[in-house]
């Protein structure tokens, strides 16, 4: 009997002794348990505050197939959803992101979806709504926000408001622009009473009379339909074409805007408007949470001609004047940057694909204030250039494994290549798709980069992009070396090295000596100040 009680004891121990190894283990390689709330309310709780966050922009049809049609699709974005933010602030498996922007998911003819023919409704080529429901859910546990694009400037020649307009309906026939005469070529045969439409940018995209007070009141519809369903808020499409000139562009913004927020206040609303910066700014005024920043994306842009040219002043000056002049417009102002989007071509190939400048370009935009967004396999050093469609092309999740890759957009002039993939990149501790984790941690962990406010950090050399960023008490330096030299700097008032990052992934990591910084090539630091 004896020996029964010490064995059962000696097992009850072993038992104990493996459980709390495995606790360790699980606390490092493994997400947190999503049905618990006290954890899901923690990892809320390390969320930067208010609509502050990194967006990452998903092409649907392209991101993940879960059913191998070859389309992606809603389900696909749930199953990958541990990619994007699997709940553990320590994983090096997930990227952390803060919200997610999915562009059209309405029924349309069209790949792209930017020609909506129902606006309350899934595209069936992406699901249902009870997927759209599911994937809301989950994205919930994890903290994210979801927000969808709402093209408002025009709709499909299907949908059902455009159908009824062509048959005679005079109610629906106010709800788009429509003359006597072809007023320009931009004008189309409505097929009725020898009348002619208004399509700016396509004869199947007929546009809305946003002055029409019937058209708002569908609008505020659409609006509450999808507050209903759970979204956190609206990209809006094509901005600067709702009207002619700007002064009512921006005033239907700011009805826009005060309409959302009479109905969440919390709403969060990005808004594309392809002009330039004088013509964004001013649509500030219109007190919309941010615009997308199109000086700093593209080739030309300011954040790859920086790395391009490894010269830091400029971009950085612009960048502090910016945000002191959107919040003169907007105290609630959140500027929205990225590299490049749908429309643009993939960055890695403003890099010929050069994994250090991919790397320090996303150091770069990844510490700026404000939102950053992300466009998906932008991770990854996705290329594609050319025809809208080369632009779009499907994630390759493994380039050993086909499961979830979608077939990408008809019509692509590209074929899709890459030497590894997701899977492969987040093995490899220096891949970019690491680095781009390591990157939104530090921000994450750091969340005063996304509101603080930024000033000028003068270092006297040229190829240092520097800045200081304040909230409260709180004063942070945040340095980059963008040249390929190390760089050797006296910061006045350095007080400790809180974060670095190495684009070259062999190289020592910046060191702090008193007020003396040192700067291995392409990396970043950033400093607590006194």
């Amino acid at each position: 009997m004896k020996n029964i009680v010490i064995r059962n004891v000696f097992l009850i121990l072993m038992v104990l002794v493996l459980s709390f190894l495995f606790s360790c283990v699980s606390n490092t390689k493994t997400p947190v348990n999503l049905e618990d709330e006290e954890e899901v309310e923690f990892l809320q709780k390390k969320a930067p505050g208010g609509n502050y966050g990194i967006y990452y922009q998903i092409f649907v049809g392209s991101f993940a197939d879960s059913n191998g049609d070859g389309t992606g699709d809603l389900n696909g974005i749930t199953q990958r959803l541990d990619y994007l933010n699997n709940g553990n602030l320590a994983s090096d498996r997930s990227l952390h992101i803060d919200g997610i922007w999915l562009t059209p998911i309405h029924p349309s003819r069209t790949y792209h979806k930017y020609d909506v023919i129902d606006y309350k409704a899934i595209d069936r080529s992406f699901g249902t709504m009870a997927d759209f429901e599911e994937l809301i859910a989950q994205c919930n546990k994890r903290g994210i926000k979801v927000i969808i694009d709402l093209v408002l400037n025009h709709t499909s020649i299907d949908h059902s408001w455009f159908l009824e307009a062509r048959r005679g309906n005079q109610k629906y026939m106010n709800y788009y622009n429509i003359a006597d005469s072809r007023l320009s070529n931009k004008y189309y045969p409505l097929g009725f009473a020898g009348k002619f439409y208004e399509g700016d940018f396509w004869d199947q995209m007929p546009d809305l009379n946003l002055d029409n007070p019937d058209v708002r009141d569908e609008i505020k519809s659409i609006v509450n339909f999808w507050f209903e369903k759970g979204v956190a808020g609206f990209r809006l499409d094509a901005t600067s074409k709702f009207f002619p000139d700007h002064e009512k562009n921006t005033a239907f913004l700011s009805w826009f805007t005060d309409y959302c927020k009479s109905q969440k206040d919390d709403v969060y609303i990005v808004a594309e408007c392809w002009e330039s910066a004088g013509v964004v700014m001013n649509y500030y005024d219109s007190k919309i949470p941010s615009m997308f920043n199109f000086t700093m994306s593209d080739e030309k842009g300011m954040i790859p001609m920086a790395v391009a040219t490894q010269n830091g002043a400029n971009i950085i000056t612009t960048m502090i004047n910016w945000n002191l002049l959107i919040k003169e417009k907007n105290p609630n102002a959140i500027d929205a940057f990225f590299i490049s989007n749908h429309d643009q071509n993939r960055s890695a190939g403003f890099f010929n694909s050069d994994p250090v400048k991919i790397k320090t370009a996303a150091a770069l935009y990844l510490t700026m204030p404000g939102n950053p967004f992300i466009y998906y396999g932008e991770e990854l050093g996705m290329t594609g250039n050319g025809i809208d469609e080369n632009k779009r092309g499907p994630m390759i999740w493994s380039v050993n494994n086909r499961a979830g890759i979608a077939r990408g957009p008809i019509g692509t002039t590209q074929r899709w290549r890459a030497a590894s993939g997701i899977a492969e990149q987040l093995r490899d501790p220096s891949s970019l798709t690491r680095f781009y984790i390591e990157a939104i941690r530090l921000r994450n962990n750091n969340p005063i980069l996304f509101s603080g406010t930024s000033g000028e950090l003068r270092t006297g050399d040229r190829a240092v992009a520097s800045w200081t960023v304040k909230e409260g008490a709180t004063t942070l330096a945040v340095l980059h070396n963008l040249s390929g030299a190390e760089k050797r700097l006296n910061i006045e008032g350095a007080r400790e090295l809180t974060a670095t990052l190495n684009a070259v992934y062999s190289a020592s990591p910046p060191s702090l000596d008193g007020s003396a910084l040192i700067l291995p090539p392409h990396s970043t630091a950033i400093l607590r100040l006194q």
